[in-house]
């Protein structure tokens, strides 16, 4: 198994969304959008089962919609496509086998850090490719990342509690989904 949260604090469940809405920037939604696309493009190209794990940090709507990949019908087709489907997955979870739960990032992360290894993208860790050669094995990881911000220094101190991993891309900044793509490189057979 091979999951990524990316945590939000601009998303809500329940907002009413459309197209254009989503394209003009509302709640940066797009950003886990493109999240989708990129992991859908790689679901049948690695060997682990994929999961989108979206992360809505609100103080007042503390959630996790949890995605599994091989759940979506066919493969998207373009960023419009994902934007569709992502509208639809928040309205109707279900269809999709996706879980949504309640829960505020600790336990978010001590439930899955008890069969995953996890790992926490930031500048400040080591160097991805020394731990790639982990990835090939059987097991079950994780990648944490921000949406369109980092992650409160809460819930860095929460990764800091638990037994994870921090690694790096290098120096350069780069959006939540090409971050995805990087890492699902690194799983290819």
């Amino acid at each position: 198994m091979l999951s990524f949260i990316v945590v939000s604090s601009t998303v809500r469940k329940d907002s009413t969304r459309s197209v254009k809405s989503v394209v003009g920037g509302q709640e940066r939604f797009d950003v886990l959008a493109r999240c989708l696309l990129n992991l859908d493009r790689w679901k049948e190209r690695i060997q682990h089962d994929l999961n989108l794990i979206i992360y809505i940090s609100n103080p007042e709507e503390q959630t996790a919609l949890t995605i599994p990949l091989k759940m979506i019908p066919s493969t998207l087709k373009g960023e419009l496509d994902s934007v569709f489907h992502l509208i639809e997955l928040f309205s109707n979870p279900e269809h999709f086998n996706a879980e949504v739960t309640s829960t505020n990032f600790e336990n978010l992360m001590l439930n899955l850090s008890e069969n995953h290894t996890i790992y926490y993208l930031t500048p400040e860790g080591g160097d991805i490719e020394d731990y790639a050669k982990d990835f090939t094995r059987d097991g079950n990881h994780c990648f944490v990342l921000g949406s369109q911000h980092d992650l409160s220094e809460t819930q860095e101190q929460v990764l800091q509690n638990i037994e994870m991993i921090p690694v790096s891309l290098g120096e350069q900044d780069y959006l939540a989904s090409h971050v995805i793509t990087t890492i699902c490189y690194h799983f290819l057979p």
